[in-house]
């Protein structure tokens, strides 16, 4: 597999919570964005006006890179200090069909969650609810955080069709292409 554009282009987010020592980044936080493109998204988090922060908006087109890893973003709740936060252009709402075609969104944001399981030692693995109550290391969504904490309407993202198995599928070959590259 080839990596999908490596560089992002940076965008500042206004809000984060101050900075954190990278030995605790311990999960990887899949998003959904609820519409728009990665440039209007990144617009939006960098305003005064935003309710929230990321790492990293990607799409089919571009990456967007909001805030150093270093940097505790308004992500998700419960989630934030210790995670790594990815928002991939799409719907809670979509089926699984909708999420496959859009495959370079899908790599693009594999790709940079492999270069963080591998600078953070994070296994590529899926954990939920209970394994972030118990502090397990992974890859997790939105929606689990949510659960776990037990937010008062909280978030779905980034829906139950999100493809995970294929999601989970490129960032273990990135994986491997990028620990052959060492």
């Amino acid at each position: 597999m080839t990596p999908i554009k490596a560089v992002c282009e940076i965008v500042k987010a206004f809000h984060s919570s101050g900075t954190r020592d990278l030995k605790t980044i311990k999960w990887i936080v899949v998003h959904d964005t609820e519409g728009g493109s990665a440039r209007s998204v990144a617009s939006m988090f960098s305003k005064p006006s935003a309710t929230a922060s990321t790492h990293l908006v990607v799409d089919e087109v571009e990456c967007i890179r909001m805030l150093d890893d270093k940097q505790i973003p308004w992500g998700a709740p419960g989630a934030n200090t210790n995670g790594y936060h990815i928002e991939h252009v799409g719907f809670a709402r979509w089926t699984r069909a909708e999420w496959l075609k859009r495959d370079v969104t899908l790599r693009r944001g594999a790709y940079k969650a492999a270069l963080r399981c591998v600078r953070y030692d994070i296994p590529a693995r899926w954990v939920g609810p209970l394994g972030l109550r118990f502090g397990r290391r992974g890859l997790t969504t939105h929606a689990d955080v949510s659960d776990w904490q037990d937010t008062p309407g909280g978030h779905t993202d980034p829906g139950a069709n999100f493809p995970k198995d294929v999601y989970l599928t490129y960032v273990k070959q990135y994986i491997a292409e990028i620990r052959a590259s060492l």
